[in-house]
């Protein structure tokens, strides 16, 4: 329900950021003004103040740390803060890191009060613990998926803790566990030991909080920023080298106004969810599944669906480039070789990208990463080789690393283009987001000597060739992204669930996400998926709703074999399309859905053992439930 469902979810988190928002910028000053995460639109686009972990101050046990303290201000914006030369700085840095480097990243909680964690020794702060008993409500028993039972149950979703996740690290999952809270510790601190691996490809990567329930407000509130992993040895000067998040504008603006109140539509969809009975499965093939019927009615009264077509109802909030109206500009060195590093920081809004010139014709983008790694598989020269691709979709949380050359007097544009997500889905509207225009400069020429990429030879197009050459070896998953709508009962509201459930596993129940720890662990003891190590697995992605998702796993990437750039990529976030309506001859209100298949390849010969998790990167469906464990061992 890409349309109305998450129409609802988006205007959800843009609630939080709307709040009591200012019209005009504010000067800052400190903790004392308000709002304290800065100015609330730019004029002029600005990067990302830079850290270089090699620079940072060290903590009692020597190793180089970075101090981020979180803050809400009064507008229920979120923002990192912090100190460099006694200054104290409001903005997500860009965290610069190199391969073998190890660090220590210290995440304070100031979100509802002042926290002694920032200004203590290291030596000072107790670990953090899990915060994961959630304070679920018993689950309540419903029939979903082919009448397999759903175990509902409801979290609340308060915005007050907070930890952090750096997005695409291959380390260890212990080393930045998402299970921890900031709240577990009387000082509201926790601090993470990172070690960049050897392996880990250099490119460009995310960081944002991934608290249970909070997650959504927290990152579509602002809190997010990059992470570099650079090269041995850079082919680019670091002014040819662009990091551009495409963040939600604040004030919130609307792309679209007219968002129709269809509250009756889910109301009669959660009752009729109620009123199901649970009977025996239905047998079906879960790597091919036939259509099922939707879980809310085309038609209530006066209110009717839109069964075909793409009717764009739906609202999508506009966008800034690094908190810059838009389009912005980046005046780049004329004739040389740029860099730009581009990263979709929402919380659940995807984004088809493409380059144009000033008479509109589309120039091919030059993308030479996606996701962190180099197009070409090849970490020692990640430039060398780069796919045209006229359209990047750009998934929450994914990133793109392209390169562009612009000559003197030229604009080229950045645009987020119209995009349909299936039946009735709303859709993107065109949007401008940055002009590159190329200036003169006296700067020594710079050139990449970089080439198309031969698909073959990629690591990523070897993965799928040894999946096609040895399928006996290659053990296969559905995994089965679900939503409905859920009656309130006794204190539990009337909800959306969103569910990610191995739909090939024998008797499988659709569940929210809900570990289990031991009395002081730290590791859930009830994943969902086991997995052995050494092994490769091929997973289906099937979307069973008309809402689009994302899919995002912890700690690799993964191939996706038919990508948009038409050769075998890794990823570590794709997108995953909706499924389409057909008639349902039994309650034509409740049409069918025939899901949307999406295969990728997942190599675990070189995961580290451990348990983390996967998920859809909307994180509206995340912290309502869209999540599972995995372990490797």
């Amino acid at each position: 329900m890409l349309h109305r469902l998450h129409s609802c979810a988006l205007l959800v988190a843009i609630a939080v950021l709307a709040i009591a928002a200012p019209t005009a910028a504010t000067p800052i000053t400190k903790h004392a003004a308000s709002p304290v995460c800065g100015p609330f639109l730019g004029a002029a686009l600005t990067e990302p103040p830079i850290v270089e972990v090699a620079d940072l101050p060290r903590n009692a046990t020597g190793e180089p740390e970075l101090i981020l303290a979180v803050h809400a201000d009064t507008s229920k914006r979120f923002c990192y803060t912090y100190r460099a030369d006694g200054v104290e700085h409001i903005a997500a840095p860009t965290i610069r890191v190199r391969r073998g480097q190890r660090f220590a990243l210290r995440i304070v909680n100031d979100i509802t009060a002042p926290s002694a964690g920032e200004r203590v020794s290291s030596k000072a702060l107790q670990p953090c613990m899990p915060a994961m008993s959630m304070g679920r409500t018993p689950a309540a028993h419903y029939a979903g998926y082919f009448n397999h039972t759903i175990d509902d149950s409801w979290y609340p979703k308060a915005a007050v803790d907070t930890n952090i996740h750096l997005h695409g690290f291959q380390g260890p999952a212990d080393q930045e566990d998402i299970f921890l809270s900031t709240l577990s510790t009387p000082m509201h601190a926790c601090e993470y030991h990172i070690t960049i691996p050897t392996t880990q490809p250099p490119g460009t990567y995310f960081y944002h909080p991934h608290i249970h329930g909070a997650s959504d407000a927290e990152v579509a509130g602002g809190l997010s920023g990059a992470w570099i992993v650079e090269p041995d040895v850079a082919q680019l000067p670091a002014s040819a080298d662009h990091v551009l998040l495409l963040r939600y504008r604040r004030p919130v603006m609307l792309d679209n106004a007219f968002v129709p109140d269809d509250g009756a539509i889910y109301a009669t969809g959660a009752t009729h969810e109620g009123a199901l009975p649970i009977g025996k499965p239905v047998a079906f093939d879960p790597f091919n599944p036939p259509a099922w019927p939707l879980p809310y009615p085309m038609h209530v009264g006066a209110i009717t669906e839109d069964a075909t077509g793409c009717n764009g109802i739906g609202a999508e909030a506009t966008l800034t480039v690094n908190g810059a109206a838009v389009p912005a500009t980046l005046d780049v060195a004329a004739g040389q070789a740029q860099l730009l590093r581009l990263v979709d920081t929402t919380s659940d809004s995807p984004k088809q990208l493409s380059l144009h010139d000033a008479s509109g014709a589309v120039v091919p983008m030059r993308v030479v990463g996606r996701d962190g790694t180099p197009i070409s598989g090849d970490s020692a020269r990640p430039l060398a080789n780069y796919v045209a691709m006229d359209q990047v979709m750009l998934a929450p949380a994914s990133r793109v690393d392209a390169l562009v050359t612009v000559a003197v007097g030229q604009t080229l544009t950045l645009s987020n283009e119209h995009f349909c997500g299936g039946a009735n889905a709303f859709f993107e509207t065109h949007h401008d987001l940055l002009h590159v225009r190329g200036v003169a400069s006296d700067a020594p020429a710079v050139t990449v000597a970089s080439t198309p990429v031969i698909a073959s030879t990629t690591p990523a197009a070897k993965l799928v060739a040894y999946a096609h050459a040895n399928p006996h070896v290659i053990h296969r998953r559905a995994i089965t992204f679900t939503e409905y709508n859920i009656p309130g009962r006794s204190k539990v509201p009337p909800h959306s669930a969103f569910f990610i459930t191995e739909t090939s596993a024998k008797n499988f129940r659709e569940h929210p996400f809900s570990p289990v720890f031991a009395p002081g662990g730290t590791v859930p003891s009830n994943p969902d998926i086991v997995v052995k190590a050494g092994t490769v697995e091929e997973w289906y992605l099937i979307n069973a709703s008309m809402e689009a998702h994302t899919f995002h796993i912890h700690q690799m990437t993964f191939v996706n074999e038919r990508d948009q750039a038409g050769i075998p990529i890794a990823l570590d976030e794709v997108f995953v399309p909706v499924g389409s309506l057909l008639p349902n001859p039994r309650d034509p209100n409740y049409p069918l859905v025939k899901p949307s298949i999406t295969r990728i390849l997942l190599d675990f010969r070189h995961v580290p053992r451990g348990t983390f998790v996967f998920h859809c990167h909307m994180l509206y469906h995340e912290d309502r439930g869209m999540m599972g464990v995995i372990r490797v061992e």
